[in-house]
């Protein structure tokens, strides 16, 4: 079966070089992405959901004007008086440091009972607000700006600590990160309202985790009102237990949605979280210091380049199943490794390699899908006239087959031959010749492939298959047999319809062995042929040459013989050793299936294997006997013809007496 498929080691050297170079190009597509900002929310919104939750700090509680409060004190805002009130009851628990979320920057009736309440033995602050100028991209680093600061009134901002409570989201309007240094044209830097209050409650100074923008990344503990709550109406209530906010960090801040204190975070998608909760965050992560730092850009960058490049250079050469294994396991590990990694305080970069890996893999995908179905064409092409469908899929499932080389394997090989063609050419123009010789060998063809043999190559005439490779076939000693006698009945209907001009009629032999050989494609890497080589392949073809021998159709070895069963008739007919052996093989004669087999055939095949058991024992009276019986019930029985020569001729001239009863063949 010739092949011409080119140099297939060449194109899948190919194939490796381009999906290697696909996954470059994306890789480098990615990292110019990265390094410009884009997909910034993208990124930031899988960040998200790396925050697994923690322990509130007990030391923090939150006083919440909440609707509570506000449906029994009164609309928002209260009077001075009663916010003096609430501080001094605040102040009778001996708070560590109380953080009032609540801006008072004009003057109004009561000033001057609240500046009384503030001014106590344990920190204070309040807040400061400002317009900030978001830093450009092509500003590398420095704390934001603060313009138009609005703080409290001036006899307040005296006595007071002040901190600027400010929490801008992000551009999805996410609340991840507040500037806890910022600086001010008229007074310098200035703190965060949240970084104050941890300062103040710490004895040492921390250095804080910020980025480049002097910006901390919160890391939230959980969703809103996960810290300790107390509602500001409780505290105004006379049984109200002071105890609780004792050496606590005590932050007042409005809670009720109707005073527009709530911002979305990563923990709060759905339902807002108060902005005093978000100080509370901030708070709890300076003070624990739960720092969540971002991998530098270069290290996602490396990710990046890591990830393609592994993928261009193993996925080309694995299965897709071990592709596929190879990538799930690699960005499930990926995934697992950034949530590990979080967990410990650094936010790893999960969009751009993740993408690095899915678009890698898609694209590789569809490429060698795409370069696999083209290449399967070709082979289809290649092997359609010589494979059954069923066996080219087989071969498809393993280009590896088409490599050159070969293995050994047990399989049934079948010749098949027109006898005297020369003849039956004659008067035929070659045109006429061509047509009929095609129509003959398609229709053999035909068989052979609907029985899932190989087709391995026309010789002239003649034609060679083989079964039990590539597609494995327990039964192909059976399945060749079958396959023998559909063409000799084809060739009967082929002779009824007289397709053959003048009367004539195409007679084949044909031969069959089974035993090892070696099957596969030999030759050079450009054309090669898919075939078999061996001793067996070469007894096949002389058994099929012995059929004008004996005047038989089919012959088959013993080898192949002993593989058939009970299904099919065969009569011994000798035991040979054909031309350039030495060694006897027995050749039975393949008759007809088993549900086919007529009384008369019945009769003959045993009265001839009689005969033959007497022939091979020296006893040629009784062997004769036997075969003249046999010429009365056929004619025209060349076997039966052949072996009455035989006994005469040894009566005449007995063999050695070491003869085991081989008869060498002369000839092909």
């Amino acid at each position: 079966m010739k092949i011409n498929l080119g140099n297939l080691a060449t194109k899948k050297s190919r194939l490796h070089l381009k999906s290697f170079a696909i996954c470059i190009f994306i890789g480098v597509l990615l990292a110019l992405f990265f390094w410009f900002g884009g997909l910034k929310t993208w990124e930031w919104r899988l960040e998200d959901n790396l925050f697994l939750g923690a322990e509130p700090r007990e030391d923090i509680v939150i006083v919440a004007i909440d609707d509570e409060s506000l449906q029994e004190i009164g609309r928002w805002p209260w009077p001075r008086e009663k916010m003096a009130e609430l501080v001094n009851l605040v102040a009778q628990a001996k708070p560590r440091v109380l953080g009032i979320d609540i801006n008072f920057p004009e003057s109004a009736d009561g000033d001057e009972s609240l500046i009384q309440s503030l001014v106590q033995d344990f920190p204070v602050v309040l807040p400061q607000e400002a317009v900030l100028e978001i830093p450009s991209r092509f500003r590398q680093s420095g704390p934001l700006y603060a313009h138009e600061t609005l703080a409290p009134i001036k006899e307040i901002s005296q006595i007071v600590e002040l901190g600027l409570a400010n929490t801008p989201p992000d551009s999805d309007g996410i609340v991840r990160r507040i500037p806890v240094k910022v600086v001010d044209q008229s007074e310098g830097m200035v703190q965060s309202f949240g970084s104050k209050i941890a300062d103040l409650a710490q004895e040492e100074k921390i250095i804080l985790g910020t980025d480049d923008f002097e910006r901390l990344t919160i890391n939230y503990v959980g969703a809103p009102k996960t810290f300790n709550y107390i509602s500001a109406r409780d505290l105004f209530a006379s049984d109200f237990d002071a105890g609780k906010l004792k050496n606590k960090i005590v932050l007042v801040g409005a809670t009720a949605p109707d005073l527009h204190d709530v911002w979305f975070t990563p923990t709060a998608k759905s339902e807002p979280m108060s902005g005093i909760e978000v100080q509370a965050n901030l708070i709890q992560t300076i003070l624990n210091q739960d720092f969540l730092n971002q991998v530098p850009a270069v290290v996602t960058i490396l990710l990046i380049f890591a990830f393609c490049l592994g993928l261009g250079a193993g996925v080309p050469r694995l299965r897709a199943r071990w592709s596929v294994i190879l990538f799930v396991a690699i960005l499930v590990l990926y995934i697992l490794a950034a949530v590990i990694i979080f967990d410990a305080g650094y936010a790893l970069n999960i969009l751009y390699p993740s993408l690095a890996l899915i678009l890698c893999f898609v694209f590789l995908a569809v490429y060698r899908y795409t370069y696999e179905e083209g290449e399967k064409r070709q082979v289809r092409r290649a092997f359609e006239f010589y494979l059954s469908p069923r066996v080219i899929e087989e071969i498809l499932k393993d280009s590896k087959k088409l490599a050159l080389g070969g293995e050994e394997k047990n399989i049934t090989i079948m010749f098949s031959d027109i006898r005297g063609f020369t003849s039956l050419s004659e008067g035929l123009d070659p045109g006429e010749l061509t047509r009929l010789l095609n129509e003959y060998l398609g229709q053999m063809t035909e068989i052979v492939l609907s029985e899932d043999g190989v087709l391995d190559k026309y010789i002239g005439d003649a034609v060679m298959a083989f079964w039990g490779a590539p597609l494995v076939e327990p039964r192909h000693a059976a399945v060749a047999a079958k396959s023998a006698l559909r063409m000799i009945g084809k060739l009967n209907e082929f002779n009824r319809e007289k397709k053959w001009p003048s009367g004539r009629e195409i007679k084949i032999g044909i031969g069959l062995n089974t035993g090892s050989v070696i099957v596969g494609n030999m030759g050079a890497e450009k054309r090669f042929d898919y075939t078999a080589i061996g001793d067996a392949v070469n007894l096949a073809s002389r058994t099929e040459s012995l059929n004008k021998q004996y005047g038989t159709g089919i012959l088959i070895t013993e080898f192949t013989g002993a593989e058939l069963g009970h299904e099919f008739v065969t009569r011994l007919l000798d035991k040979v050793a054909v031309k350039g052996k030495e060694e006897g093989v027995k050749i039975y004669e393949l008759v007809c299936l088993a549900s086919d087999l007529a009384p008369k055939q019945k009769e003959v095949i045993e009265l001839y294997e009689d005969a033959f058991a007497l022939y091979q024992k020296k006893k040629w009276d009784k062997a004769l006997d036997i075969l003249k019986k046999l010429t009365r019930l056929t004619q025209d029985d060349l076997a039966v013809k052949n072996l009455i020569e035989r006994c005469e001729f040894y009566k005449k001239q007995p063999p050695a007496k070491d003869w085991d009863g081989v008869w060498v063949m002369q000839t092909k």
